[in-house]
């Protein structure tokens, strides 16, 4: 009997530690969550990349860290749902491309869930890597990519990806992945939106390489559409 008390409190202590479980539900009432993310203050001027080799290829590769477009709309800022236990099915067969377009990783920034994958190609007539760091559980890995070629890999944890070309140090790219499908990346005016969620309350996140992270509670009513705007700034003694 103390053996299996004991066990029973082991399970139990190690419950919260064994992941996020998330339902997938048929979703017939949901809402929408749509907003913008903006800048607040001054632009800042990026410094210029240090293009250091193959520059007959590597021409006019753009700084890519903080792009800010009209209205001071931030690209690339990825808004998920945090902690939202069911919802709609994930779509497990669906493939992210990444490519390699004139020494830059296109997109720059990708949102994906887990049991999909990313499809690595290399539009470039010369050598590039994909070295993908996961934070959490998923073992790196790093692939050659020659000219023409192209690396299918799953993503079997939820988390953010980094992923570096090792022969152009100035090439980088991340991928967001979540457990589920509610997620979006901000396009070029800063908007986004994210559909047939269940009705309930909810905590919204913005995520962006260069300006950290940002939360708001947002009420979602059946069929109806939600309105939830994100300000962020650099943070103080940044680069302007």
């Amino acid at each position: 009997m103390k053996t299996a008390a004991v066990l029973a409190i082991l399970i139990f202590l190690l419950l919260p530690s064994l992941g996020f479980s998330y339902e997938e539900i048929a979703v017939t009432n949901g809402g929408t969550i749509k907003g913008r993310v903006k800048l607040t203050g001054k632009a800042p001027k990026l410094p210029p990349l240090d293009i250091t080799k193959f520059k007959e290829v590597c021409q006019n590769v753009p700084n890519e860290t903080l792009v800010i477009g009209p209205g001071q709309g931030i690209r690339y800022a990825v808004v998920t749902l945090e902690g939202i236990a069911k919802g709609q099915a994930v779509e497990r067969e669906v493939v992210h491309e990444l490519d390699n377009i004139k020494c830059r990783f296109v997109p720059h920034v990708l949102a994906a869930s887990v049991g999909q994958f990313i499809l690595f190609k290399n539009s470039d007539p010369i050598l590039h890597t994909a070295h993908a760091f996961f934070q959490n559980g998923q073992p790196q890995f790093n692939v050659g990519l020659y000219p023409g070629r192209v690396s299918r890999k799953p993503l079997l944890n939820a988390g953010i990806v980094k992923i570096l070309c090792e022969v152009h140090s100035w090439m980088s790219s991340y991928v967001v992945v979540t457990e589920h499908p509610y997620h979006a990346v901000s396009d070029m005016y800063g908007d986004y939106d994210i559909r047939d969620v269940p009705p309930g309350v909810y905590k919204l996140k913005v995520w962006h390489e260069s300006l950290g992270v940002q939360e708001r509670q947002v009420e979602v009513k059946a069929t109806g559409v939600s309105q939830v705007d994100f300000n962020l700034a650099q943070a103080p003694g940044a680069k302007k």
